[in-house]
């Protein structure tokens, strides 16, 4: 059972984007969220093309640890590919520049790469259903928690990856993967009737996050009942996937 939900915060646009897909025995997870400030004036545009990326770019995939590495490091090049797509075909108009600001005449220059106006986070999971592997990625802040019936578990922190690999945004620092790298992630599968759930870094603003995870894990129907009531200032997007 999968459910997903995305509220918009006190920044007058949600520039977040998720999605998930079932496909060939695996369950692919996607959020996104756009970093939203005058220098990203198109990070919606982005964030969403980030999930489209991840999804894209692991639809295919085995669970080797091989393959996975392989695709890990394209995530990033799709993303740009896409992203210099979008915008050969759709002109920046003068409302857009207006939102760059003081950056707009940097990019016209070219001082500044088109790809950072896209600018976005990206945290992703793919669950191989037959072996019970888990595989997680990341790209930027946001969290992935295993929530089982009497604790919780941050499965992915930057000392497993490594802090060269985890870069602010997409846009501008490619995924360094070491082929030697043991990650973690390849070891973790999960029990019947656990929940993973992955949120943009909205959800770490509050102080009772704890007591929201427990309560997405005994009903993932109440998804949206449970987030739509809290007051949040950032944009918040949570996909809560349970066995």
């Amino acid at each position: 059972m999968i459910s997903q939900y995305t509220k918009q915060g006190y920044h007058g646009i949600n520039q977040d984007a998720c999605g998930f897909l079932e496909y060939d025995g695996k369950v692919i997870m996607a959020i996104a969220d756009g970093h939203g400030h005058y220098l990203h004036f198109r990070s919606d545009i982005g964030s969403y093309l980030a999930v489209e990326s991840f999804i894209d770019c692991f639809k295919e995939t085995t669970s080797q640890k091989e393959d996975l590495i392989q695709r890990e490091k394209r995530v990033q090049k799709i993303w740009v590919k896409k992203v210099n797509q979008y915008h050969k075909e759709h002109f920046v108009s003068s409302f857009e520049w207006v939102r760059a600001r003081k950056y707009a005449q940097a990019y016209i220059d070219e001082k500044i790469p088109l790809e950072i106006a896209y600018g976005s986070t990206l945290l992703g999971a793919i669950h191989f259903k037959e072996e019970n592997k888990l595989f997680l990625f990341r790209i930027g802040d946001g969290e992935m928690i295993r929530i089982s019936l009497f604790h919780q578990e941050e499965l992915l922190k930057k000392n497993d990856y490594g802090d060269e690999n985890i870069t602010e945004s997409i846009c501008e620092v490619p995924v360094k993967i070491k082929d030697n790298l043991n990650l973690p992630s390849f070891e973790k599968g999960l029990k019947s009737r656990d929940v993973l759930l992955l949120s943009s870094d909205g959800l770490s603003k509050f102080k009772n996050k704890k007591e929201i995870i427990f309560k997405l894990r005994k009903d993932i129907n109440k998804l949206e009942s449970y987030l739509s009531t809290l007051d949040n200032t950032d944009d918040l997007s949570v996909i809560v996937y349970r066995l």
